[in-house]
């Protein structure tokens, strides 16, 4: 979290940013799929001027409290920007004195796996990526027993790439292994300790990880983001036949436009999808319409109702964080089932 962030420029610190589904901050989400309980401490580790110009602090703590984590966690603000990110575990390692097992976890990603106490690799394989940016990344060899034989930054050496997560059995060893190449040319990167330590007889595994999230970059975050959508979805002539209050067919016996309901369950049950169901339909139908949207295989997280029967229209501010256009409309025939036509 001690980076420069360059890939989002005019941004705030990447590991600030929000998450489009949770909201929550990038760092937050990128550490959600650990097996958590397995450590005794969890330290973030940021820049005291971060603090100084954005005043994270103060939200930050209140998000790992609603995590679940504040107890086992810990932040950590470095006074002065550290070469890489090797030397910003060094820095921390060395004031707070840490001995045994630790676990290094990049903030700019996401994936799934069980931590083991070892020397270990977090690795995820190119062949089950859509989209990666493959120059950006360190590449491992593994052996038949998933023992590391070679760790190489910025080449690709094998389709097994490092997903950003580091195991060191002993923290110490890693001191002692950064201190004997600080002084190397260019940057110390992770994978250059690794592959010191490996020279000098310690034994290092590969742990597979599964549903890997790269996003390392602005673009690469922001392509992440755009397969999310907060959806405002009329009910009437749009997922059921168009009913009335007043007139027949009354509200409650309109008939489900399938192949649109199919299309918001898909997405909703992809977790890629909040949907906000709106309707002029009165307050009074509450509870009628909510049985017939179960009835009737609708999928919803909130409901809101009694709007005018009148042209609406979406207003959002859009930013660098949330590029422009951050809304849009979509109109589509009463009654239809062509909302996949639309909707892409």
């Amino acid at each position: 979290m001690a980076g420069r962030s360059t890939r989002f420029p005019k941004l705030r610190p990447k590991w600030m940013l929000s998450h489009p589904m949770t909201n929550r901050m990038m760092v937050t989400e990128a550490i959600s799929g650990l097996n958590l309980d397995f450590f005794d401490n969890i330290y973030f580790i940021c820049l005291q001027e971060h603090e100084d110009k954005y005043s994270f602090m103060k939200g930050f703590i209140a998000e790992l409290d609603d995590a679940g984590l504040r107890a086992k966690s810990n932040v950590v603000l470095l006074p002065e920007q550290t070469d890489s990110q090797s030397e910003t575990v060094y820095t921390f390692l060395s004031g707070y004195e840490l001995d045994g097992f630790i676990f290094i976890k990049d903030s700019d990603g996401f994936y799934r796996c069980d931590v083991e106490e070892r020397n270990q690799v977090a690795y995820f394989d190119l062949n089950d990526m859509d989209d990666i940016n493959a120059r950006t990344k360190s590449y491992v060899d593994l052996d038949v027993n998933d023992v590391v034989t070679n760790i190489v930054e910025k080449k690709v050496i094998s389709s097994t790439f490092s997903s950003g997560g580091y195991g060191f059995a002993d923290a110490k060893e890693f001191c002692k292994t950064f201190e004997k190449l600080q002084d190397m040319d260019g940057e110390c990167y992770i994978s250059h300790i690794i592959f010191e330590m490996m020279l000098s007889g310690s034994t290092f595994y590969g742990t597979k990880t599964t549903d890997f999230k790269d996003w390392g970059t602005l673009d690469a975050w922001n392509k992440y983001k755009s397969q999310y959508k907060c959806l405002f979805v009329d009910i009437d002539g749009t997922l059921i036949t168009n009913s009335s209050h007043h007139f027949p067919p009354y509200t409650g016996s309109g008939e489900p436009i399938e192949d649109n309901i199919d299309l918001l369950a898909e997405l909703h049950e992809q977790g890629k999808a909040r949907i906000i169901l709106t309707t002029s339909r009165p307050e009074r139908l509450r509870q009628l319409t909510i049985q017939e949207l179960q009835t009737k295989g609708i999928p919803f997280d909130d409901l809101v109702m009694g709007l005018p029967h009148c042209q609406r229209i979406v207003i959002n501010d859009f930013a660098r964080s949330n590029p422009y256009p951050s809304c849009s409309a979509i109109n589509i025939p009463r009654n239809e089932n062509n909302l996949t036509e639309f909707l892409s």
